[in-house]
């Protein structure tokens, strides 16, 4: 099986600081649906990263966090894009986020029964990138929400691919 793990926040949706706190206000990135619909029909499971940044903020509660994500599943489903699971990462402390982020990663591919090397992960930023690589998944920085700023501080693991957007991905990944 292969597995494409989306960072949520500048990836799949418009917002890039994961500030959205209710489910009405939750938009998606464009191209985001048509981009998960192609990957999802060339084999790859979809999953979604959020690192529940309004949870660590006090901004929401995990109710309303549910309802955006739900939101969030409902509206890429209804555009094409399927979402298979949504990847959540615990704690609100910002020193340990890449341990946190990539002990969520390897968690998740051994619940899923899937291997590092087969699963990519698609992000804009720092952090989830190094956790990526940390945990032996596939890097791709997408230029969108803070991906430009990302790659402009030039601190990308050694095999991180870069491209314009999730649509630029799922072009190469599912031609």
């Amino acid at each position: 099986m292969k597995l494409i793990i989306l960072d949520r926040d500048g990836v799949v949706s418009s917002d890039p600081d994961g500030r959205t706190t209710r489910a009405e206000d939750w938009v998606s990135m464009p191209g985001a649906a048509a981009a998960i619909s192609r990957l999802h029909h060339h084999g790859y499971r979809i999953a979604v990263l959020a690192d529940c940044s309004p949870l660590d903020r006090g901004t929401c509660d995990m109710a309303a966090l549910n309802a955006v994500h739900s939101r969030m599943v409902e509206d890429l489903a209804a555009q094409g894009g399927p979402i298979d699971v949504v990847l959540f990462v615990p704690g609100a402390d910002a020193s340990d986020r890449n341990a946190r982020v990539a002990a969520t990663l390897t968690d998740a591919l051994e619940r899923l029964d899937v291997s590092p090397g087969a699963t990519v992960l698609v992000t804009d930023s720092q952090h989830e990138l190094d956790a990526a690589h940390t945990a032996g998944l596939r890097p791709v920085l997408v230029l969108t929400g803070h991906g430009r700023r990302t790659l402009d501080a030039g601190l990308l693991p050694a095999d991180t691919i870069v491209r314009v957007d999730l649509a630029a991905v799922a072009a190469e990944l599912a031609p």
